[in-house]
């Protein structure tokens, strides 16, 4: 596959992105950020719950209102992992987000919720909450918008069934619309939504396709040689919650689907107990990255998610991971590029802390599918057109949603 292919799926990918974004702001943009607006003013508090993918993008959000509204509370953290995997081991994960809302549901004044397929349980149950109390919900969902039943606020539908453009649709959508609704600027909907066009004209799809082809190439043999990949975002903030989604994009949905294939060995961001122990142990904020870093070892990838190139703790996790004989791939807005051996950059247009992750999530769906295009293929140099990987969906590689049968554990009857 020359890199031509890959300049043209990345141009294709980000039109398609782009058209459901408009159509999304177009039919509803005025209506979410109105309920938005209204939620701040009154003071309320604003919750969110999302799944996979969706729960990354529910956070960003959440960090966004809370940044652009001194004082709101939000439930940044959403649910931790230990209280998600304690309460769905014992009453189900379909109340896992409806039980920890109903303690406070008379006080909350907002429920932001995303689901590609709109049928998750948890979700659905939920909204259904919501419902039965009168609490405002946003929800951000793929496809028509017709799965969720009644709900009291509104349902924001993205028009489109491919799972990954709906993510990366509903991330834009609701970025622009909390960034509108945001004191004191009060800039409108359609001047955010003309900001971020701009950006994306000077975005270099035919650079970013080279970018994209040695990054398929490298992590498709690291996933064959069980080599390690990296992904990592020393500046913390929203980024790091894109980068979370391209972790997590790169371990469950690129070998999604490809027979023979086991689960990559993926290394992504400290935990919240590393990350605390670092900064309490060791000043340095370069440390931790430098330490996760000191393991890599020849054939490994790592991809740095960057605002600034030149900040000195993304300086220090590249010549890490070169001495190592990593290769270094690079995604970042400021600072310099980087063009010596092993290390390929890609600088991307001069959007804002929240803006950026929108197209960075993109691009990490884009590395994704053009890595299981790839696997099937058996090589990363021949293989499908962009039309092929447009194609490359992975709603009907999943059952979305589908209830899963119950299977006695161990032991137990």
């Amino acid at each position: 596959m020359s890199s031509s292919v890959y300049g043209a799926f990345a141009h294709a990918y980000m039109t398609q992105v782009s058209a459901a974004v408009g159509w999304m702001l177009e039919r509803q943009g005025a209506a979410a950020t109105a309920l938005m607006r209204k939620t701040v003013a009154e003071g309320s508090s604003v919750r969110g719950f999302g799944n996979g993918g969706s729960s990354a993008i529910v956070r960003s959000i959440l960090a966004q209102l809370r940044a652009g509204h001194a004082g709101l509370d939000v439930n940044e953290a959403m649910v931790s992992l230990a209280a998600m995997a304690y309460t769905a081991q014992r009453t189900g994960y379909r109340m896992v987000f409806s039980g920890v809302l109903a303690d406070e549901i008379d006080s909350v004044g907002l429920v932001l919720v995303a689901s590609v397929s709109g049928r998750s349980e948890n979700i659905v149950e939920t909204v259904g909450l919501c419902h039965r109390h009168g609490v405002p919900v946003l929800a951000a969902v793929g496809g028509r918008g017709d799965q969720l039943g009644p709900v009291d606020g509104m349902v924001w539908p993205t028009g489109a069934t491919d799972q990954q453009v709906s993510e990366d649709a509903m991330l834009t959508a609701l970025t622009l619309t909390a960034a509108a609704s945001a004191e004191p600027e009060h800039l409108s909907l359609s001047d955010h939504w003309e900001r971020y066009l701009h950006a994306l004209a000077a975005l270099d799809t035919r650079r970013l396709g080279q970018w994209i082809e040695a990054a398929t190439r490298a992590v498709t043999d690291a996933i064959r040689h069980r080599n390690a990949i990296y992904v990592l975002c020393p500046d913390g903030g929203p980024l790091a919650l894109a980068g979370e989604h391209f972790a997590h994009n790169l371990h469950w949905d690129a070998p999604l689907g490809v027979e023979n294939i086991q689960p990559p060995v993926i290394i992504s961001e400290p935990s919240l107990a590393d990350m605390s122990a670092i900064y309490n142990d060791h000043p340095d904020p370069a440390h931790g990255v430098r330490y996760q870093l000191h393991s890599a070892s020849v054939g490994d990838v790592v991809f740095l998610l960057a605002y600034d190139s030149h900040g000195r703790t993304n300086r220090h996790a590249i010549d890490v991971a070169l001495r190592a004989g990593a290769q270094v791939f690079l995604l970042h807005r400021d600072g310099p590029d980087f063009h010596a051996a092993g290390r390929r950059s890609q600088r991307l247009p001069a959007l804002d802390d929240f803006g950026l992750p929108c197209l960075v999530q993109s691009i990490a769906h884009m590395v994704c599918r053009t890595t299981r295009a790839a696997l099937a293929a058996g090589s990363a140099t021949a293989g499908p057109s962009p039309l092929d990987l447009m194609a490359q969906d992975l709603a009907p590689r999943r059952e979305l949603s589908a209830p899963t049968p119950e299977v006695a554990l161990e032991g137990r009857p």
